[in-house]
């Protein structure tokens, strides 16, 4: 009989096709039995994964990704929406992961899950990944990088042990304050923050530049330039 389950890879993801008739539990099962018999395949691989071709609820869906990483030593940074434009934001936010963590031995990424809110402060000796947004009021400081899949509303401080190489990226950013190894950056507008955006979110990095923070939009060919 055949599976249950398709898994097809794209850059830095992972879309997991299920059959809409098939009971979930045996969806469950041949999802283990695929990423076992692919465990040599994935790797340690930190990516993002889809649900298609079934609608699932939110305790499914950690059902689903507990499996994965139980089967196989695959990192699921976050499930990814179902459209084009959010899969394409999230493909070129982890590429600053993958090229991250490719120039350099820091691999001590801490995940935060959720949206950081109600003037809470995150504070890591390394870096962060966030999944969700930094809401105005709140603070994320971090020793090496900043990642957020997410808005950027808040103050965030990266590099806070002097390394001037580290940087800061979001899905949307627009931050009260952000400064990178001590240095500020100074916006060329006061922050206007908003729950329901007008337009689609433009993926941001910042970084240092001399002696200025500056920030650059992403675009799918943003990485290549840093490897030419």
């Amino acid at each position: 009989m055949a599976g249950t389950v398709v898994i097809k890879s794209y850059r830095n993801g992972l879309s997991v096709h299920m059959d809409p008739d098939a009971d979930i539990e045996v969806i469950k099962q041949d999802l283990a039995d695929r990423f076992r018999e692919s465990a040599s395949f994935f790797k340690d691989a930190n990516v993002a994964i889809s649900f298609e071709d079934r609608k699932i609820d939110s305790q499914t869906e950690r059902d689903l990704v507990n499996i994965i990483t139980a089967s196989s030593n695959v990192k699921v940074a976050c499930v990814a929406g179902h459209d084009k434009i959010t899969q394409t934001m999230l493909e070129n936010a982890l590429g600053g992961l993958e090229y991250k963590s490719e120039m350099q031995k820091d691999t001590s990424v801490q995940v935060v899950k959720g949206t950081v809110k109600d003037g809470a402060v995150i504070d890591v000796p390394g870096s962060v990944l966030i999944l969700g947004d930094v809401y105005p009021g709140t603070t994320v400081m971090a020793g090496g990088d900043v990642f957020v899949l997410g808005g950027l509303f808040g103050q965030v401080l990266a590099g806070n042990n002097g390394d001037p190489t580290r940087m800061i990226v979001a899905l949307e950013m627009n931050p009260e304050k952000m400064r990178i190894s001590g240095i500020k950056y100074h916006a060329s507008e006061k922050p206007k923050w908003t729950i329901k955006s007008k337009s689609a979110p433009q993926p941001k990095m910042a970084r240092l530049q001399g002696t200025d923070v500056i920030v650059e939009a992403i675009d799918n060919n943003f990485w290549k330039r840093f490897n030419d």
